[in-house]
């Protein structure tokens, strides 16, 4: 199902290019070449594009895990954006703050603060989705929309602006930054460039061990355990004397601190200030195909944030080589997002307030992310 939906997003990608007199070879071509540095025939430099791939991969991987989570618990979290905000804000904030601290002491302080600030973020859905039914995918978007109003007054005319005029933070400090994994030497040449042009930082190493750890708490701990079985049938396992409320509670503070240490990540390993971007960014959008296209699992979270952080990356390259609007990677991610959303409409519509009737076909105790479960797990239909 995952390939069948990029398949599906590029077949028609390539109408789209043909329709609008585009050369569909040319413009994906530049794809291949700008996101993973192969084929490239107009002097671009390949470990530079696979460099600026990583880069872009590295949040997702965590927002990724951020919105898997929870779909294990039969929950939406559309919310993985709001929370990746708050992470930003917090860490920067703190980086700010406290500036003069050593690395040492600073460093893990802003990513804590992030985590904290994401698990406050998403915890606020949870509370609400467990003591009054308020639905979480209603509250997660509309926290989206706090956090994004937010950073736009703490960088204009707030607390955090850095000067009159300007759409940015003050930068945090030298302590609280990730450090790249190259060292920043315009000195050292490493494949032909200065070792300072590429970005790849320590983030990467800390989105992959979320990605590990997530795995590890799902399928490892009683409580990834209990995560299943509300997902797969709330009766079932208040049954089996699994608190229904405090599993909902403590996985969206799990998965808001994941989307926290994301939005840290990013502040602390390649922007080191709030800037105006983060106002339309996408990233915590971009995870729900993430976690949707992986299924739901670590690995294939990961391979499905390296094809759209590639997409992100080869924009750039493919409208500068063929001529083609970037914004066909936006059109790609979107049909991709499309074509796997039609595998889930049956699940989606049960979890939504108004699609909770049930039908002899479907079960009503399959969760909103049945979906996502394998075979092995997924409950099996109650007869009639």
């Amino acid at each position: 199902m995952p390939l069948g939906s990029v398949l599906f997003a590029f077949a028609v990608g390539a109408i789209i290019c043909a329709v609008t007199g585009a050369n569909p070879i040319d413009a994906y071509s530049g794809l291949i070449c700008g996101g993973f540095g192969i084929a490239c025939t107009q002097g671009e430099n390949p470990a530079l594009q696979v460099s600026n791939t990583i880069v872009f991969l590295t949040p997702l991987i965590t927002t990724g895990v951020a919105v898997a989570l929870p779909f294990r618990a039969g929950l939406f979290n559309i919310g993985a954006e709001g929370q990746l905000l708050a992470g930003s804000v917090a860490c920067t904030a703190i980086g700010v703050k406290f500036g003069n601290l050593p690395s040492p002491i600073l460093l893990p302080m802003v990513l804590l603060g992030g985590m904290a600030a994401g698990a406050l973020w998403a915890g606020i859905a949870g509370v609400l989705k467990a003591t009054v039914g308020a639905h979480e995918v209603v509250t997660t978007i509309m926290l989206n929309y706090v956090a994004q109003w937010l950073v736009r007054f703490l960088i204009i005319g707030g607390p955090l602006q850095l000067g009159p005029g300007t759409s940015k933070s003050l930068p945090i400090g030298e302590g609280a930054r990730l450090a790249t994994i190259l060292p920043a030497d315009n000195s050292l040449i490493i494949f032909g460039l200065p070792a300072s042009v590429f970005r790849v930082h320590t983030g990467l190493l800390i989105a992959l061990a979320a990605a590990a750890a997530f795995a590890f708490l799902l399928w490892r701990t009683s409580f990834g355990y209990e995560i299943r079985a509300v997902g797969q049938s709330q009766k079932a396992a208040r049954y089996a004397g699994v608190s229904v409320r405090r599993t909902i509670i403590l996985t969206m503070l799990i998965a808001g601190a994941f989307s926290g240490l994301a939005g840290a990540v990013q502040i602390a390993g390649v922007d080191h200030n709030l800037t105006d971007k983060y106002f339309s960014d996408t990233t915590g959008f971009d995870a729900i195909a993430v976690a949707l296209l992986g299924l739901g699992s670590a690995v294939g979270i990961v391979l499905a944030s390296l094809l759209f952080g590639a997409l992100h990356s080869g924009g750039a390259i493919m409208q500068s080589d063929a001529g083609i609007s970037s914004n066909l990677v936006l059109v790609l991610q979107a049909l991709i997002l499309f074509s796997i959303a039609a595998n889930f409409v049956g699940a989606i519509r049960r979890g939504l307030p108004f699609g909770r009737k049930a039908t002899p076909d479907l079960p009503p105790e399959l969760p909103p992310a049945a979906g996502l479960m394998s075979d092995a797990t997924a409950p099996p239909p109650e007869s009639s």
